[in-house]
């Protein structure tokens, strides 16, 4: 018996009879995973269908490194995604795919909670969930059972509401111009223009410059995206030094974070990362009376809630914008009142 079921936007096809194990396979289009059932059962009544067998996958280190290879694509060496599929092999890569229990995931998160704060984790986590469901629904790895479908990691984050003062600002410019690699700077003035993240301007290149928009292939998200410049956003990539690699910020994820954190020394500024600056930009589009979908294209949030998670406005800004809606129509009315009205003839 056949059965097809939509998972994830994907169609998966799944057949079990008595006289062959259970044979399954995923597939973009529907009318792709009909044809392969109805040639697949017509092969198995005949006896001549022959069941590929599955990829050698022993340890969860053969996964990572199987993905790693189909990825590699797409996926950058600077890219969080990189340095925790790193993180998720060191510490449980000899594990066998089929011997990963809830104490090895209680002892990873254990381990992990003493150096990084439980967001991070669950992102790793969420990645191990999504080689496994690979693993099992496109790489035919038998995997009837796994402690991954149960693990939960406690909610006990706390959002951060981090904004830059004034003069925390102006004292940051001023380390950053200070600094060795001359892309410090304005890969920070940048960021507070445009909201992008770190990876995305390491990886923002002179052609994806076209009318005023910067085109950004490699996100986040997997979803490319085009972003409107600001005229101080395009005033600090026309006085950057032109790069031959053809980069905007030709310089590594490494060397920029180092760079970053001595200049937060020089500044005297503590509690403060680089994706806050990203936090910061947000805001100041709003304050700015961008609308939430227009803010959603620039920043490339999918989920409008999300941006409540980055958003933290300025009372003052509220209270000031708030004062000028307020008395806009008070000064219409007065402005009325002394117009004449013209008389009849």
């Amino acid at each position: 018996m056949a059965t097809i079921r939509k998972r994830n936007g994907r169609y998966q096809v799944q057949i079990r009879g008595k006289s062959h194990p259970p044979i399954s396979k995923t597939f973009d289009k529907l009318t792709d995973a009909r044809r392969w059932v109805a040639t697949a059962a017509y092969e198995i009544e005949q006896g001549i269908f022959e069941k590929r067998p599955p990829p050698s996958f022993h340890t969860i280190r053969d996964l990572i490194d199987h993905y790693i290879r189909i990825a590699d694509a797409g996926l950058n060496h600077s890219d969080p995604e990189h340095y925790r599929l790193k993180t998720l092999s060191r510490h449980l890569g000899n594990i066998a795919v089929s011997d990963l229990r809830g104490s090895d995931l209680a002892r990873f998160r254990d381990d992990r909670l003493q150096v990084i704060q439980p967001s991070t984790l669950a992102r790793e986590i969420y990645l191990l969930r999504r080689l496994f469901r690979l693993a099992r629904e496109e790489w035919d790895v038998e995997i009837t059972d796994s402690p991954l479908d149960r693990f939960r990691i406690p909610d006990n984050r706390l959002t951060r509401k981090r904004r830059l003062e004034p003069s925390e600002k102006t004292r940051l410019i001023r380390a950053c111009s200070q600094a060795r690699t001359p892309w410090l700077k304005p890969a920070v003035e940048l960021a507070i223009e445009t909201a992008m993240r770190r990876g995305e301007l390491l990886n923002a290149r002179y052609e994806d410059l076209k009318n005023g928009l910067l085109h950004i292939p490699i996100t986040k998200t997997k979803v490319p995206r085009a972003i409107p410049l600001t005229p101080r956003a395009l005033s600090i990539i026309n006085e950057l030094p032109r790069s031959i690699s053809g980069y905007l910020i030709p310089t590594s994820a490494n060397a920029l974070r180092l760079s970053w954190e001595r200049a937060k020394r020089r500044a005297n500024i503590e509690d403060l990362h680089f994706h806050d600056l990203r936090h910061e930009a947000i805001s100041r589009f709003f304050e700015m009376g961008l609308s939430i979908p227009e803010v959603a294209l620039i920043s490339g949030h999918k989920d409008y809630r999300m941006l409540a998670r980055y958003t933290h406005l300025k009372p003052e800004m509220l209270k000031n914008k708030l004062f000028q809606k307020c008395c806009q129509p008070l000064k219409e009315n007065l402005f009325a009142n002394q117009v004449s009205t013209p008389e009849l003839a």
